[in-house]
Parts: structure tokens; sequence; C-alpha cells
């Protein structure tokens, strides 16, 4: 009987030694809702989290409402912006190593000209996104239409309510296939190529070495390109 007990004694210790050691963290992650360049971000850093033991939970958000809640401290971090958000949003740390890029690009259904830099877009009626802070920046002091979404946007353009849209690419690409706007068209080449950057919240700086530790990693064995390419394929294919 007493090495009955003593089995089971050691048995669940060494039950508890295994389930200590798969246990995982948490981190609560804001994205923006309906963002598909969302989709490679949040499978490169599901791994890189994953490296250092924590679980991520997604949590959508309108573009400005993202980074109100993860500025606050009402989520853990924030998925994906471009460099130097933290300049205005103050408690937001960024992780310096980037897990993402954008392309920017105009589209449009009425008119042509040569893209050539932000300022060729000044006679246009422009819509952009409300929280999508590249094209907030790009267009300021010109003729801007912000809309809600990106749904809401490229609805704009399609009834011609403004002249042009500035998106990032692939979010367009994605939303022209859903709605089946074939009379859309992307106007030249890339408007901006701009890195992406996770920020965590002050509260969760311990995580900043430890994730650019991994990102530098990942970035430089293929991983972070092998699954943003494979996150947009997917996406492409199957929306």
């Amino acid at each position: 009987m007493v090495s009955v007990r003593i089995t089971l004694a050691v048995l669940f210790l060494i039950y508890a030694h295994v389930v200590s050691s798969y246990a995982s963290d948490s981190v609560v992650i804001s994205v923006v809702d309906g963002s598909a360049d969302a989709h490679a971000g949040i499978a490169v850093l599901r791994e890189a989290y994953k490296r250092i033991d924590y679980n991520v939970e997604i949590k959508p958000f309108s573009g400005k409402e993202a980074l109100e809640q993860s500025n606050a401290g009402k989520v853990d971090a924030e998925l994906q912006r471009i460099d130097g958000i933290g300049r205005g949003f103050s408690n937001l740390i960024q992780v310096p190593i980037p897990i993402n890029y954008i392309q920017g690009a105009v589209f449009t259904k009425s008119v042509t000209f040569p893209v050539t830099g932000w300022y060729s877009l000044k006679p246009y009626r422009i819509g952009i996104v409300k929280g999508i802070l590249f094209a907030k920046e790009g267009t300021k002091g010109m003729n801007v239409v912000v809309a809600s979404s990106y749904e809401a946007a490229m609805r704009m353009l399609d009834k011609g309510e403004i002249d042009i849209a500035v998106m990032p690419r692939i979010s367009a690409l994605l939303e022209m296939k859903l709605q089946n706007y074939t009379d859309i068209k992307m106007l030249g080449g890339i408007l901006e190529t701009m890195f992406l950057y996770h920020y965590v919240h002050r509260k969760n700086a311990a995580l900043v070495p430890k994730l650019e530790k991994e990102l530098k990693q990942m970035i430089l064995n293929g991983t972070t390109q092998q699954l943003r390419q494979d996150a947009y394929d997917r996406l492409l294919v199957n929306p």
C-alpha cells in the first residue's frame, strides 16, 4: 500500500512538472478590424510569442480605438504599426525589429493621373480609413474624407463620393475581391512602403528584449518572410 502511495505521489509530481512546463502566459493584442495586413502580423507574432512561452489572444477594434485600447493598457499590446507611434502614444514601447510591412497605394474608379508622390494626390477628393496613420499623415492639408472602415472607403469610391482612396495594397485588393469591385483599379505603383513594428504597453516592458531576440532570429532564418507569404497566399486565394 505504501509503495502504491509513493508511486502515485511520484506520478503526481511528474504530471505537475509536465503541466507546468507546457503552461503559458497569455497576452491580449489589439488589431485593426478588417485589416488584411494583420493576418501576416498575427502569424509572425504567434510564432514569436510561442517561442517565449506565451499564448496570443487577438481583439479587433477600429483603427483609432485599437491604439487607444493599447495605450491605455486595456490590452497588453498593439499588433503592428508604423515606426515612431510611441511619440504620440507614450505608454507604448516599440519592439525594434519589424514584423511586417505595408505598401501604401492609390485606388480609383474614375480618374487617371501619374502618381509621383503624396503631393500628386492634392487635386483630388481622397478617401482614407480612420486610424490608418500613414494615410492621415501623407494627406495632411488635402481634401480628405475619412471612412470608418476599408469596406466603407471602397464603397465611397465605387459610388463616386471620392476620386481616389489611399489604402494598404493588400487590404484594398482583398476588399475588391470580397465585394467584386471589378471597375476599381490600383493607380500607378506603390506610393510608399513602410515597415511595421509590434508595440507593447509599458507594463509589459520586460517582454521587449525577449521578443527582440526571437524576432531577429526569425528574420535571419527566413521564418518571418515565409509566415508572411503563407498568410497572404491563404488570404487572397480563400478570403
